[in-house]
């Protein structure tokens, strides 16, 4: 028999589960209403017991009483637990409040495509309701761009959401992936901030800007200017470059590596990222002013697109072209174009990237300049005929052959028309007009306008083409007999 106890101002009730186990869960502020609760729990474990109810339904019914915010709790200390990133941490809850919020979902079962598409098409609209809108200025940038969130920004939250859909069917607390079949938004034609690649002569000059500048972002001169270098020299996002301590590089291997661990890369995967041996040689003297176990980076801070536009101005090179916008995760963009620009294949491009597609690595972020495309057509091959030679006599081919002289002693015994069987053949290459256009090639029958059995030939010329007769030998050695 279940036992009741009041806290506050709810009612708990005491049970025996399945198992044997004994439970508590929380009830209602009205203690008949907890009764209720009470037996109902001690009859589904009773069923359970007499097998005659699926203990896997009985735990997905009883899961799916329970408020969806304490499973998005549960789904956010499971990754915790297994050490990912705290920022990436951050956002995925920040995203999955967002969702549960706008679109009224309240427990497992709402979880469902149709109202997740309506806090999307919110999301899009207006934006997120937790944000609060900054007025824009005159002249400023933001004031041109819409207010609701991007295709990216759209799709950063609908990944967070998904992820807890799968989790839910994963962990045994639902009978399907709820949002398997919930599409994502195309990124591509809503792109609201385009990167452009530094070329490596922009990239030296703001490396040499740094060096000599204040400090700013939280870095000295010299400790941003290895912050770009290695930016630059590894495609490392500035996320994962902020966690890097001493131990992570190993100057020393064959080639020299800097590691990522696997908690804080993008992929969840340890990145284990080869280096340039003068990157090397450049990182030995500073990394031995770096104290072990700490950010080699310490007191970075978030907003390092604002750190880096400031050496962008001292250098002279411009934040923003035709091209794009050169931000921080530009250098990224600068290291895959620079990859693509050595000649290396699309497979060690999507490695070093370290993309899930070799379409991600060559689409979006390989930045080909003009000069690369310049180069890269004048390099096709030219496809222009060369002119023969008068001299030069017709190759053999199947048809083509090489003009010799008759001899004139043999020449006579030669058919001068027809396919050298008697039968004739449509004139060809005289002159129209000339006296041989009717004579030429014909035999003395066909000459006087007569064939062998003395019947009127058409025309030579224009004339409609002639019957196909069937040859006769017999025909032939009379006519052979009558010019003898």
């Amino acid at each position: 028999m279940a036992s009741l106890r009041k806290r506050g101002k709810h009612w708990y009730f005491r049970y025996v589960d399945a198992d044997g186990a004994k439970r508590t869960v929380k009830g209602c502020s009205d203690k008949r209403a907890t009764e209720e609760m009470a037996r109902a729990a001690e009859l589904a474990a009773a069923r359970v017991k007499a097998g005659l109810s699926d203990p896997k339904a009985e735990r997905i019914a009883r899961e799916g009483r329970r408020p969806i915010g304490e499973h998005i709790a549960e789904f956010i200390a499971g990754m915790e637990s297994k050490d990912c990133d705290p920022k990436h941490v951050r956002s995925t809850r920040t995203y999955l409040d967002r969702i549960v919020k706008l679109a009224r979902i309240e427990r497992v079962a709402d979880l469902n495509p149709s109202a997740i598409m309506q806090a999307v098409a919110i999301l899009k609209t207006d934006g997120p309701p937790d944000v609060p809108k900054r007025p824009a200025k005159e002249g400023d940038e933001a004031a041109s761009k819409p207010k609701g969130l991007s295709a990216r920004a759209v799709n950063a939250h609908l990944t967070a959401v998904k992820s807890l859909s799968r989790w839910l069917k994963r962990d045994g607390r639902t009978a399907d992936y709820a949002l398997e079949t919930l599409g994502k938004q195309n990124e591509q034609a809503d792109r609201r901030r385009i990167r452009r690649a530094l070329t490596p002569e922009e990239a030296a000059r703001v490396i040499r800007a740094a060096v000599s500048g204040p400090e700013a972002g939280g870095l000295s001169g010299p400790d941003r200017a290895m912050l770009y270098d290695l930016a630059l020299g590894t495609g490392f996002r500035a996320e994962e470059l902020a966690t890097l301590t001493p131990e992570r590089f190993n100057l020393d291997a064959d080639p020299p590596t800097v590691t990522v661990l696997a908690g804080y890369a993008k992929n969840g995967r340890e990145a284990i990222q080869p280096i340039a041996a003068a990157l090397a040689d450049r990182l030995r003297p500073w990394l031995a002013r770096r104290a072990p176990g700490r950010p080699v980076f310490d007191g970075m801070t978030d907003r390092t697109a604002d750190m880096l536009k400031g050496d962008l101005k001292a250098a002279g090179v411009l934040y923003q072209t035709a091209s794009g916008v050169a931000d921080f995760h530009a250098l990224r963009a600068a290291f895959v174009s620079n990859l693509v620009a050595s000649g290396a294949s699309v497979k060690t491009c999507q490695t070093l990237a370290r993309h899930s597609t070799p379409s991600l690595t060559i689409g979006v972020y390989a930045k080909a300049s003009l000069h690369d495309i310049r180069g890269a057509v004048e390099n096709l091959p030219d496809l222009t005929p060369a002119a023969p030679t008068p001299a030069e006599p017709l190759a053999m081919t199947g048809t083509d052959a090489v003009v010799t002289p008759i001899s004139k002693d043999f020449g006579h015994h030669l058919a001068t028309g027809g396919d050298g069987n008697g039968r004739t053949l449509p004139d060809a290459g005289v002159m129209e007009g000339s006296d041989s256009q009717a004579s030429m090639g014909r035999k003395p029958l066909e000459a006087s306008g007569l064939d062998a059995s003395g019947r009127s030939l058409p025309d030579a010329v224009g004339s409609a083409p002639r019957r196909t007769r069937t040859y006769n030998p017999l025909i032939k050695s009379q006519l052979l007999c009558q010019l003898s």
